[in-house]
């Protein structure tokens, strides 16, 4: 679709540059749209309108031509979004494209990806301000959202009103502008989609704000089809009543209350941007075969208008022919239009500073029986101002009661906490709070937007954002780690219990290294070789001495080198052997050398216990008794937590002891930077105390420290809402479904104990956890490969014994059979027979062969 349109631009142009005689100055216009939109024609059959009005006689030329290409954005399935995608952004890398034209349509507007050159008057209020498109190359020629919330703000400030209520489908810019003057704000969703004023859900969120009993409305939208539904709805329920005021921020005020001029009661204001007299009159036609709004042609008109005014300012006189066609440049359309001077169009005077529309002026008028304007709202460089000629504050009737609408879309605001609520690298949310809002969401069947803020502090005082954001009527939830205290239970209402814990202490983990030969631990090295020695003298001796024992001299087995130190060894070993020395002299020495045996055994069995004792026993850190009976590793809290309150109004010990140790060290115990704070735990020189779900999570990403939980700082967190939100008993009914259905265990599990980084033992630690624990085969592997070695040592060599043996009889039998061959016969003698031997000798060879 993409390709096709780029294709009918290029054939565009060639076909108007073959009519049209002679060479002309062109501006080529990209109009982004979907495929149903008609915006080209539209913009073709305006520019024709305005040209022929311009130049009425037919033989006058005008060389000056404007020409509009359609690039859609097909939204059927992936492949034709690519394929639009694709064909976009060739068509934009064409720097004869000089500028596009169109509303904001995600990333198929964007001027980080597809409009790269050019700049995009944007037609719609929507993506005035998003990452997606770059503030230098938007041109807005609607009011920008912050400027006309800041307009509205000035105007009720100067009205007098005190107490609103924002009633708006999508756009609540407007409350925060509201919140810095000081103006109460109850923000009320109208339902998306509004089809007449008989409208169920319009229906019940006029009732329900019917019966707050606010007396100042403000309706924010440019949709006059939602404008004339609400209003209408709102006179069908009396609220349009004398003691009654509103605020319509529809572009065209004039153009809503004249639809039904004599029958509007009540006490109206409204913003009057729109220029009647600058559309000219033979539009009108055109805005009625389409079904157009008086906005929508304006809109359009000053699109046409604006591009014609930068046209004729580069060619200077378009009745004059150029000596070739010179087409305007993507980069030449921005050039120029800085250098043009104001264009007036029927949406007001056209400049901009610094990325936004400035000196243009909007009228402020008032509806009471008759339409009048009462005042002025000018925008010069990013300033507004509000001029108002009369007064028309009215006494403030006190407000009983104060209803926040059901609505089919919440503002949920957020504080990032790991692991509650985080952004991705793409700046997307995620978290334990994220998840479970999703799965909330799909049960009560509503949609979100989720708005980080941050806590502030005033008076020394620590102020919670969403807390803050719930009193001021600017959010409709909060999540994230929000607890339920009582102090806060007096102004917001909770959810039931989502998560429990209590506080922990993040502490380094201690070195761990693997030591397989324990068992040599409790002897030292030089120790070990002295036992080793010991052995080689004593079996030596015995050795000595046997070459002296007479007993052995019939013995079939002599008490030689080998079974004296395996003799030696035995005994130390205490093992068993067949062999007992028979002389006193060897008795003598073996005597001594079990008496050695026995000392060298019993000192060896206490040091193992010993030393595998001490291994196991684990002197760290480990509660906050421990903490606070040393000073050499300093701890705290994080700064301005409830933790830091707990212990600040502790009054037993060794809270309090610990208090004035932090406070004696505040710089360097009281931290808030969470980066800082693992930095010093991974050092070992600080131990951080915090709530064990997020002191799990960091020894979970952190795999050096661990989280040791501890007896104190009970705390449950919860879901935030506005007092009396009617949508919170449904989020309380998802929250116990989910329970019951075992998905916020599920939930648990995915954000902590499934994201570590870690292997091993990093399981979250008690106080409980025994000091000591049981052997594992770490401690005693080293004495399995030590058998494991000697087994192989011992096959190794009997293998080599066997093919020693096998070799060495091949060579006595081959060395027999060549010293058979040699020896000479006598000639002299005659035969002889074979000598005959006795069986004696024939056994004795017998037995010396197998051996």
């Amino acid at each position: 679709m993409g390709r096709h349109s780029t294709a009918l631009l290029a054939a565009g142009l060639v076909a108007l540059m073959n009519v049209t005689a002679g060479f002309q100055f062109m501006i080529n216009a990209s109009v982004m749209g979907y495929p149903a939109s008609t915006d080209v024609e539209l913009y073709r059959e305006i520019a024709d309108i305005l040209l022929r009005e311009e130049n009425p006689r037919p033989d006058k030329h005008n060389y000056c031509a404007i020409h509009f290409g359609k690039v859609t954005f097909d939204t059927t399935n992936g492949s034709t979004m690519y394929r639009s995608l694709t064909a976009a952004r060739r068509n934009f890398q064409n720097h004869h494209v000089a500028v596009a034209i169109g509303p904001y349509i995600d990333v198929f507007t964007s001027t980080n990806y597809v409009i790269l050159n050019q700049r995009h008057m944007l037609t719609s209020s929507a993506g005035q301000k998003t990452d997606l498109l770059d503030p230098e190359m938007i041109l807005s020629i609607l009011p920008e959202r912050h400027n006309l919330s800041e307009a509205v703000s000035k105007i009720v400030e100067k009205l007098g009103w005190k107490y609103v209520a924002l009633l708006s489908q999508d756009d609540f810019s407007t409350v925060l502008n509201l919140g810095t003057h000081d103006i109460q704000v109850s923000p009320i969703r109208l339902p998306s989609r509004i089809d007449s004023d008989e409208d169920v859900d319009l229906v019940r969120n006029l009732m329900e704000l019917r019966a707050s009993q606010k007396k100042r409305f403000i309706l924010h939208s440019t949709k006059r089809d939602t404008v004339m539904h609400v209003m209408r709805a709102a006179k069908r329920l009396h609220l349009l009543h004398h003691t009654i005021q509103w605020l319509v921020d529809y572009p065209d005020f004039e153009d809503i209350v004249k639809e039904d001029d004599e029958s509007w009661p009540g006490s109206i204001f409204g913003l009057q941007l729109l220029r009647a007299d600058k559309i000219p009159n033979n539009i009108s036609h055109v805005a009625d075969q389409r079904n157009m709004t008086r906005l929508e042609v304006a809109l359009a008109v000053d699109v046409v208008g604006l591009l014609r005014h930068v046209l004729y300012t580069r060619a200077r006189n378009c009745s004059q022919e150029p000596g070739r066609n010179d087409v305007m440049a993507a980069g030449e359309f921005s050039d120029t239009l800085a250098r043009a001077s104001p264009y007036q169009g029927a949406l007001g005077q056209y400049m901009w500073y610094i990325n936004d529309r400035s000196n243009y002026s909007i009228d402020v008028l008032h509806y009471e029986q008759t339409l009048k304007k009462v005042g002025q709202c000018t925008f010069i460089n990013e300033t507004s101002s509000v001029d108002l000629f009369d007064n028309f504050t009215m006494t403030e009737p006190g407000s009983k009661s104060k209803t926040h609408a059901q609505v089919e879309k919440l503002r949920v605001v957020a504080r990032l906490l790991e692991p509650f609520v985080m952004k991705n690298s793409s700046g997307d949310f995620e978290g334990f709070n994220v998840d479970l809002l999703y799965l909330i969401a799909q049960k009560v069947n509503f949609t979100y937007e989720i708005i980080e803020v941050t806590d502030t502090v005033s008076d020394g005082e620590m102020i919670n954002g969403m807390v803050q954001e719930l009193l001021t009527g600017n959010a409709s939830m909060a999540v994230g780690a929000l607890e339920v205290t009582a102090k806060m239970e007096e102004d917001i209402s909770f959810s039931y219990t989502i998560l429990s814990t209590k506080a922990s202490i993040l502490v380094k983990k201690g070195e761990s290294t693997r030591n397989f030969f324990q068992f040599l631990g409790p002897f030292s090295i030089g120790l070990w070789f002295m036992i080793l020695g010991f052995i080689m003298v004593a079996g030596t001796a015995l050795y000595t001495m046997s070459r002296f024992d007479y007993t052995q001299e019939n013995s079939e087995q002599r008490f030689d080198l080998k079974e004296s130190l395996w003799y030696s060894i035995n005994v130390l070993l205490q093992g068993t052997t067949e062999y007992s020395p028979q002389t006193t002299s060897m008795r003598t020495i073996i005597a001594f050398f079990w008496f050695c045996v026995l000392i060298i055994d019993a000192a060896y069995t206490a040091n193992l216990a010993a030393y595998l004792t001490l291994q196991q026993i684990d002197d760290r850190i480990r509660t906050v008794y421990d903490l606070a009976g040393q000073t050499e590793m300093l701890y705290g809290v994080e700064n301005n937590s409830n933790l830091m309150t707990f212990f600040k109004d502790a009054t037993v010990d060794p809270y309090e002891r610990m208090w004035a140790f932090m406070k004696l060290k505040e710089e360097q115990t009281m931290l808030s930077n969470t980066t800082k704070i693992i930095e010093l735990v991974k050092d070992g020189k600080y131990a951080f105390i915090a709530d064990r779900v997020v002191n799990d999570y960091h020894a979970l990403q952190h795999c050096g420290l661990e989280s040791i939980e501890q007896n104190f700082g009970q705390k449950d967190f919860s879901l935030g809402f506005p007092r009396g939100a009617p949508y919170k008993d449904d989020v309380n009914r998802a929250l116990l479904s989910l329970k019951e259905e075992g998905k916020l265990d599920t939930l648990t599990k995915k954000w902590w104990k499934s994201r570590t980084n870690c292997t091993g033992d990093s399981k979250t630690r008690s106080i409980k956890d025994k000091t000591t624990k049981e052997l594992e085969l770490t401690n005693m592997f080293g004495v399995f490969i030590v058998l494991g070695s000697f087994v192989v040592l011992s096959v190794i060599v009997e293998i080599i014994e066997r093919i020693t043996v096998c070799v060495e009889g091949k060579k006595k039998q081959k060395k027999e059979k060549e010293e058979v061959k040699e020896k000479p016969k006598p000639l002299s003698e005659g035969f002889q027979p074979p000598a005959i031997t006795d069986g004696s000798e024939k056994k004795e060879k017998s037995l010396f062969a197998d051996y």
